[in-house]
């Protein structure tokens, strides 16, 4: 009986060699490929200063992306012109998912209603991802104002046309715009103080050189405690989990005085569908974990999870808003 036996011949060899040869570089393309993705780094552009709320929510949503991802996501910080040259960065960068923006009612609601030139488009320029948190902010007076709810400081408001100093943080910031608001919807006047920032504003509450602020129940809530500042009202729809023992404005029969810090992430536009989706899919898993829910509420923000098309809608009622308010109040910002 003979043995079997396999004889290669050299065209045999040459085609072998040349599988061989293709399959190694298809495997050095895909591994490269891999390494690449894995290397890839997607930064989230907070346009504002380090250390303050904007940059906290930042860098949560990019922790909390990265370890669902197993990607590398990393915050910058870009400031300057009130939040617009990082909103501009990112208007202006390649659609690909490497550039995102820290959005926030700033740079998308109160800053294109009030400065002169804004650089961007809301509505045109930007892919409109997820929406992570918010922060109403309240009323909280220092208690020798002798007001006990929002009621007694509207009836006061109105007796002594005004008498009523409220300290903001400048011409501009959410509080300053939500006094303007409230003026406005309340038939009210008060005279207000503005700032270089909330800090000093706060300092002069305490301190009785103001009778009232505007400002976000996390920011308020550890200056409560000895009873110089009461908190009256939160201007949302619903009651804050930060303050859930002060009520909301909505509830006090003002359902359309609002004043509402939020943030999300938002890219340029153009975004392909597929980036897109991937980017949404990644941030929506990391918000959707109650650890992180947790953690929002403990650094005093209310979980506010929206994406896509709601959030798009979202925005473009909260800068209808900020524009109307502008307009009947005659606010505008230097430049």
């Amino acid at each position: 009986m003979t043995t079997p036996s396999f004889t290669s011949s050299p065209t045999l060899n040459r085609s072998v060699r040349r599988c061989l040869l293709q399959a190694a570089a298809a495997l050095m393309l895909a591994s490269g490929a891999g390494h690449a993705l894995a290397q890839a780094v997607t930064r989230v552009i907070v346009p504002f200063a380090p250390g303050a709320s904007n940059d906290v929510i930042g860098r949560m949503m990019a922790e909390a992306a990265a370890k669902k991802s197993g990607t590398n996501w990393i915050v910058e910080n870009r400031p300057g012109a009130g939040s617009m040259l990082g909103a501009e960065f990112v208007a202006k960068s390649a659609p690909d998912g490497s550039n995102l923006l820290l959005c926030a009612t700033a740079n998308m609601g109160i800053l294109p209603a009030i400065a002169k030139t804004v650089r961007y488009t809301v509505d045109k320029d930007f892919s409109f991802l997820v929406r992570i948190a918010s922060s109403p902010f309240a009323l909280a007076v220092n208690s020798n104002l002798g007001v006990n709810s929002f009621a007694d400081f509207v009836r006061l408001a109105k007796s002594k046309p005004g008498s009523i100093r409220i300290g903001s943080a400048g011409v501009g910031a959410l509080d300053y715009m939500g006094a303007s608001l409230m003026q406005s919807q309340l038939g009210i006047d008060v005279t207000v103080v503005p700032y270089k920032g909330m800090a000093p504003a706060l300092n002069d509450l305490r301190a009785g050189h103001v009778d009232a602020t505007i400002t976000s129940p996390g920011t308020i809530r550890p200056l409560t405690q000895d009873g110089k500042i009461k908190v009256l009202a939160v201007f949302d729809t619903q009651r804050s989990e930060v303050m859930p023992a002060v009520p909301s404005i909505a509830e006090l029969g003002h359902p359309k005085l609002l004043v509402l810090n939020w943030w999300g992430i938002c890219g340029p536009s153009k975004l392909p569908p597929q980036v897109a989706g991937n980017l949404r899919q990644v941030m929506m898993d990391a918000l959707a974990d109650p650890a992180f829910q947790r953690s929002l509420k403990e650094k005093g923000f209310d979980p506010a999870i929206q994406s896509g098309d709601d959030f798009a809608r979202f925005v473009a009622a909260d800068q209808a808003n900020w524009r109307e308010v502008a307009r009947k109040s005659n606010i505008t910002l230097d430049e």
